[in-house]
C-alpha cells in the first residue's frame, strides 16, 4: 500500500525524531530514518544507537506496496517545508526509491532497504510512572542546563531521577552548580535510579512541544535503558553507565546566614556588572550588610570597575562571599519566582538559592560553588 498524507502532518513527525540523527555516524545507516508503513498507520524511527525514537501518524491507505524504506532525512524535510499546510501529498516506494507527488510536482528520494535499519530496542511495559507532559518540560528546563558538557565527567553529563518512597528527585550538576528538584506527586518506590542522559530528555522534550500540554506518557524503568512512551511517540535511551556522586552530602544543612532578594533586579545588576567583569574570571563580588546588598565588579587590566547596591532582607555581621557571574546567572535564568533566598554558610562553602515561595507539589533548590578569592 502506498498512502496519503498532509505536507504538514509528515513534516512535524519528522521533525520529532530528526534531532536523533546523528550529524556524523561510524554507520551511515543510523544518518538515515525509517518510514514504515502498516495499514493507515506509517512510522517514523531514528536512532544514533544509544538513543532511539519513533513516532507514529494516521494516513490513508492506497492501492500499491507498503512504504518502508530508510532515506536521508534533511532533504525530505527540506522538501516538506516549501509546500503549504494544506497540500496533500501522494507517497509510493518503487525498489529502493521513495517518490511523491503534489500538486507542483513529482520528487524521488533514494534510500536502503528496512531490513537495514535498526531494530527498535524491546522494553517491557510494565511498573511505570506517569509524567504530564508540562511536569517533564518544567524539570528537564530547570535542571538540564546544570548538566556538565564535558564527556570525560560522564557521571554529571545526565540529569538523575532519584526514586523515594513519598517524592522524586530529579537532579543535574556540573561541580560548580547544582539542581534538585523534588516532585512529591511523582513516585515509584522500589525502582532504582536512574542517569538519563540529557541529550535523550532534551529531544523528547523537542518532540512532544507539539502535544497537548494535559498529555501524558509513562516511563518505564529498565535494564540499563528507559522507555518514555506516549501514544504517539516511543523514545528508549541507555543509561549512563556511572556512579553519581552522593549530591546530598554537599547541600548544607542549616547555613546561618540567610538573605532575601527580589529575582529580576539582582538579575539586572549582574547583566550590567558581567560587562565591567574580567572577561577570564568573570568575578562578581556580594556584600551583605544589615537591609543591603552591594554587588561589585573590575577588569583591573582594563581600568574597569562597577558597584550597585540592592535593598535586600538580611540580618546579621557583615559577609562578603564571591561568583563566576555566569554561575549566578545560570541559576537565576531558571529560577520561576519574584524573589529568592540566599543561605550562606563561609565565604568558601557552596550557597543554596531556592526561589520564594516555592509551589508545591514541586520545590527548587540550587546550589552555587563560590569563589575562593
Amino acid at each position: 500500500m502506498a498512502f496519503r498524507v498532509r505536507a504538514e502532518a509528515l513534516r512535524e513527525a519528522l521533525s520529532r525524531v530528526l534531532p536523533i540523527v546523528p550529524s556524523r555516524a561510524l554507520y551511515p545507516i543510523t544518518q538515515h530514518i525509517l518510514i514504515y508503513q502498516a495499514g493507515d498507520s506509517v512510522e517514523l524511527r531514528a536512532t544514533d544507537l544509544e538513543i532511539s525514537m519513533r513516532t507514529f501518524l494516521s494516513v490513508l491507505p492506497e492501492e500499491g506496496d507498503a512504504v518502508r524504506l530508510a532515506i536521508p532525512p534533511k532533504p525530505l524535510n527540506d522538501l516538506l517545508r516549501g509546500f503549504p499546510e494544506d497540500e496533500v501529498l501522494s507517497v509510493r516506494q518503487r525498489d529502493t526509491t521513495l517518490g511523491l507527488s503534489a500538486s507542483y510536482g513529482r520528487y524521488e528520494f533514494g534510500g536502503v532497504p528496512s531490513e537495514e535499519f535498526p531494530h527498535f530496542p524491546t522494553q517491557e511495559s510494565a511498573g511505570g510512572v506517569g509524567l504530564g507532559l508540562s511536569v517533564l518540560d518544567e524539570v528537564i528546563s530547570q535542571t538540564a542546563f546544570a548538566a556538565s558538557k564535558d564527556d570525560a565527567r560522564l557521571a554529571l553529563t545526565g540529569i538523575y531521577f532519584d526514586f523515594r518512597e513519598n517524592y522524586t528527585h530529579f537532579v543535574a550538576t556540573d561541580a560548580h552548580t547544582l539542581v534538585r528538584i523534588r516532585r512529591s506527586d511523582i513516585r515509584l518506590p522500589g525502582s532504582p535510579a536512574l542517569l538519563v542522559p540529557v541529550r535523550a530528555l532534551q529531544a523528547l522534550q523537542q518532540a512532544f512541544r507539539g502535544f497537548l500540554s494535559e498529555d501524558e506518557l509513562t516511563l518505564f524503568p529498565g535494564e540499563g535503558q528507559v522507555l518514555f512512551h506516549h501514544p504517539q511517540l516511543d523514545l528508549v535511551c541507555r543509561l549512563i553507565d556511572a556512579r553519581y556522586p552522593d549530591y546530598e552530602s554537599v547541600i548544607p544543612t542549616n547555613p546561618p546566614y540567610t538573605a532575601r532578594l527580589r529575582t529580576e533586579a539582582f538579575r539586572k545588576a549582574l547583566k550590567r556588572l558581567t560587562v565591567i567583569s574580567d572577561k577570564t574570571a568573570g568575578v562578581i563580588r556580594l556584600h551583605f550588610q544589615p537591609s543591603s546588598l552591594t554587588l561589585s565588579a573590575e577588569d583591573t587590566l582594563q581600568n574597569r570597575s562597577g558597584q550597585e547596591s540592592l535593598p535586600c532582607e538580611y540580618e546579621g555581621p557583615d559577609f562578603r562571599i564571591a561568583f563566576r557571574g555566569s554561575v549566578l546567572s545560570g541559576v537565576l535564568d531558571h529560577l520561576q519566582a519574584e524573589e529568592f533566598i540566599l543561605r550562606m554558610e563561609a565565604p568558601g562553602r557552596a550557597v543554596v538559592i531556592e526561589p520564594d515561595p516555592q509551589a508545591p507539589p514541586s520545590e527548587a533548590l540550587f546550589l552555587a560553588m563560590p569563589l575562593m578569592i
